[in-house]
Formats: structure tokens, C-alpha cells, sequence
């Protein structure tokens, strides 16, 4: 397809005001610095030349972008918006640089992944050292946080892609499914409900409750159906981890609610008992959270290709 009838218009509109990288590098810099001095060191160049970069911009384009203070520089409004367009500049090409190197010959690039807990015992770890293994020039950073913080860092920008499951995302990001999720049961050994093949939450309201973090999407889904229920949740303590409420369940110190895939695989050493969680909402979708396809990097896309390829639809209980 010919692109002459579109190069006038574009060209007529950015070279009219004289744009080049190297100044808008500089511009970032200095928005982030908060210094024209920090982003000439930043930028490997000399105060006067950011000085006059900047100077130069804002006299063809007619707008003042910096406020000039004795202790460094901040952007005015109209700088403000310039330099968020100038981030989704700044994005589009390094994802361009992405896709040229994928054409030239074996994708490489970096894909910034954050995922909740739950997606991280599950099978993430197997797909994703069968992605490094098919895809050596593409590095994966792993991220483990709450739902919500993954699905706002990939709405700012610092994640590529988010696994998440309870948590609705940003308006701004598509989702793909992934995997259906089962929550189940986990009692000390000598617990009463033991004879049981399925319990309902009713039935641990009297217990102390070994939950995730604070803030976590799904200490929060607990919470929110036993307040449903008229109730308050008992709970004990709080981990950072599901090993560490795992042992704390096998030591007696209460009950919880995990991933099928967290209680299972660690059950057959006799340390806790996994009933399965009679609820409605004990099924779960994990979704992947990404910007829309056009701003995805070839590496992102590769990913995510991966990741759902045999999986939608799958659950990820192991029994």
C-alpha cells in the first residue's frame, strides 16, 4: 500500500514545528528531573544546550512548557499535556523498534509481566519457561502483586501485561480470559469439619481465618460475603505468602481459603486437610489485562499468544 497519500498531511504538521527526538528526549528529562542541569547530565549533553533546545521549541511552537525557578524548572499546564503525548510518543516507537527487530528475524524484547498470587502457583511458571525456551531474545520480568495494583500498572504504562482474577480493571485496558480458578478449603488435621467432602463459608465464621495481605483482592472477596451474611470475618493473621498460611494451618492456628492449586499439591504430606469450598463464587476467572492490540509490542503479543494458547477456558485445580 502507498503511503504518499498519507506523508504531506503528517509531515506538514510536526516539521512545521521544527519536533526532533533529541529535543523531546530532552524535554522528558527535564519534566522528570524537575532540572534542565539533572537532564543534561541524564542525557550525556551540556546545561546550555538542553537551556537552548528547550528555549528554541517553545519559540517556534509559540507555548511556554517550563516554569523557570532559582531551584530548577516544572512544567506549566500546557507542558503538562505535551509531555503525557509525548510518553505515548515515546512508547509507540520503542514498540516500532520491537516490531523491526521481530521482522528482522527472531523476536526479541522485554515483557513486563505482573501477576496476583494465584496465577503465580498455578501453571504460569511451566508456560512461561516454555516461552523463554521458544523465545530466547524475549526476557520476561515477573512481577507479584495484587490484582489491582497489576492492572494500574499496565494502565500507566509500567507493566506490559497483568494476570488478575476479582479485580475489575481500568476502562482503558482489554482482557483476555485465561483460566478458571478454584478456591477450596484448608483445616488443621484434628479440625471437626474434616468429615465433611464440602463446607460452606457459614461454616468457618466461628473459626480464627488465616487470610493473604490486607489489600488483597481476595482477603476482600471473604470479607465480602461473609458481611453479606451479617457476619464478620475472625481473622488471625495475615501473610504475604501461601506457604506461610499453609503452615500456619498445618500448626492449628486457624482455617483458610486458597487457590486449588496452593492447597493441593502440598496436601499429600499430611500437614492440613482441602475440602472443597461449596460457593457459588468459588470458581474464578484469571484474566490477562493488556492495552488495546495496536499499543502491544511484538514480544507482549507472543506472550500472550502463548499464554492463552490451550488454556481459556481451563481450569487450574490440580485434583
Amino acid at each position: 500500500m502507498s503511503m504518499t497519500s498519507r506523508s504531506p498531511p503528517v509531515r506538514a504538521k510536526w516539521a512545521r514545528l521544527g519536533l526532533d527526538l533529541v529535543s523531546l528526549r530532552l524535554i522528558v528529562a527535564a519534566a522528570e528531573e524537575q532540572s534542565f542541569a539533572a537532564a543534561a547530565q541524564r542525557e550525556n549533553t551540556s546545561l546550555s544546550a538542553v537551556s537552548r533546545r528547550v528555549a528554541e521549541l517553545e519559540a517556534r511552537i509559540g507555548v511556554l512548557l517550563f516554569d523557570r525557578r532559582d531551584r530548577g524548572v516544572s512544567l506549566t499546564d500546557a507542558g503538562k499535556t505535551f509531555v503525557s503525548q509525548l510518553y505515548d510518543v515515546f512508547e509507540r516507537l520503542d514498540r516500532m523498534a520491537l516490531d523491526l527487530e521481530a521482522a528482522r528475524g527472531g523476536a526479541r524484547g522485554l515483557v513486563r509481566l505482573h501477576a496476583h498470587m494465584s496465577a503465580t502457583v498455578g501453571e504460569l511458571p511451566a508456560k512461561l519457561a516454555a516461552f523463554t525456551v521458544a523465545n530466547p531474545g524475549i526476557e520476561v520480568m515477573i512481577t507479584e502483586e495484587t490484582s489491582a495494583a497489576a492492572a494500574h500498572a499496565v494502565s500507566v504504562g509500567t507493566a506490559d501485561l497483568a494476570l488478575i482474577s476479582g479485580t475489575l480493571p481500568p476502562s482503558d485496558l482489554s482482557i483476555i480470559p485465561w483460566l478458571e480458578d478454584e478456591l477450596v478449603v484448608i483445616l488443621p488435621m484434628d479440625h471437626a469439619l474434616g468429615g465433611r467432602a464440602s463446607i460452606r463459608l457459614e461454616d468457618l465464621i466461628g473459626d480464627p481465618f488465616i487470610g493473604m495481605q490486607r489489600d488483597s483482592a481476595l482477603l476482600s472477596l471473604y470479607r465480602q460475603q461473609v458481611h453479606a451474611m451479617g457476619q464478620q470475618l475472625n481473622e488471625r493473621a495475615h501473610a504475604t505468602s501461601f506457604e506461610s498460611i499453609r503452615h500456619m494451618v498445618s500448626e492449628g492456628l486457624g482455617v483458610a481459603i486458597l487457590p486449588a492449586a496452593a492447597a493441593y499439591p502440598h496436601a499429600d504430606d499430611n500437614a492440613f486437610m482441602v475440602r472443597k469450598l461449596d460457593e457459588s463464587w468459588a470458581r474464578r476467572s484469571l484474566v490477562l489485562c493488556a492495552r488495546e492490540p495496536e499499543r502491544r509490542s511484538a514480544a507482549t503479543r507472543l506472550l500472550i499468544e502463548h499464554l492463552v494458547a490451550g488454556s481459556a477456558g481451563q481450569s487450574s485445580s490440580s485434583r
